[in-house]
């Protein structure tokens, strides 16, 4: 399936997704990678993993609009974060049975996550992720897509703020006046010893998915106007 540009949320914030149904030498002629890319690919070893690896390179690529002509390699950090060789945007991966995405952004850090929602999961580990008031909320109104929701906005956050910060202790979601519906936002605090930071995850519900995104504090100028002008952001 070709890449699905997804409406943004967020201003100055692109994502989409691709619902893998190719082969790897699909994506082979399709992505072109580089030394160190190569070689991260060759320590993925099981053949669906590395489809989903691919997969969420070419998202990128589409969704940045990056030709083969130009040298633009995917990196990580010591820390496992992905950033671009040009510094163009910011970005972010990921990737769940039969599905990848990617998010990126010229001005700020992002970060994204999707799940598969077709997939059994063990509700009783929401005790390691949640705190207590987010375990008050999920048990006055339980749902497998709001379990699923907490994890995959956590995860979303901890690709921006990086290791070090508990998905329990560190990141916390407000559910003030929230109401689950199929795409729509939810606050969220990352806070540890004096940073203090306020983010809005935004979410979209699929019926085979749940996508995650957000991002860094936006400058000024690139804010809504009070205006309420509408951002559509596709790729």
């Amino acid at each position: 399936m070709p890449f699905l540009p997804l409406k943004s949320n967020l201003p100055d914030v692109k994502i989409g997704a691709w619902k893998i149904e190719e082969d790897e030498l699909y994506f082979m002629e399709r992505v072109k990678l580089y030394e160190h890319e190569w070689q991260r690919l060759a320590k993925i070893v099981h053949p669906e993993k590395r489809l989903e690896w691919l997969s969420s390179r070419l998202c990128l690529k589409e969704l940045i609009k990056i030709s083969n002509e130009e040298r633009v390699e995917s990196l990580n950090t010591e820390t496992g974060k992905p950033y671009l060789s040009n510094n163009s945007h910011f970005i972010s991966y990921t990737h769940s049975t039969g599905y990848a995405a990617a998010v990126a952004s010229p001005r700020v850090e992002v970060g994204i996550d999707i799940e598969y929602l077709k997939r059994t999961r063990n509700q009783r580990t929401r005790f390691l992720f949640m705190n207590d008031e987010e375990l008050d909320y999920f048990h006055a109104n339980e749902s497998f897509e709001l379990f699923i929701l907490i994890w995959s906005s956590k995860e979303s956050l901890y690709k921006i703020s990086g290791p070090g910060f508990a998905f329990k202790h560190n990141i916390a979601l407000d559910f003030t006046n929230f109401q689950l519906r199929d795409n729509g936002k939810v606050t969220a605090y990352v806070h540890k010893d004096d940073i203090f930071r306020t983010y809005e995850v935004s979410y979209y519900i699929h019926p085979e998915f749940l996508l995650t995104y957000t991002c860094d504090s936006l400058p000024a100028e690139a804010l809504p106007s009070p205006a309420g002008t509408e951002y559509s952001i596709s790729g």
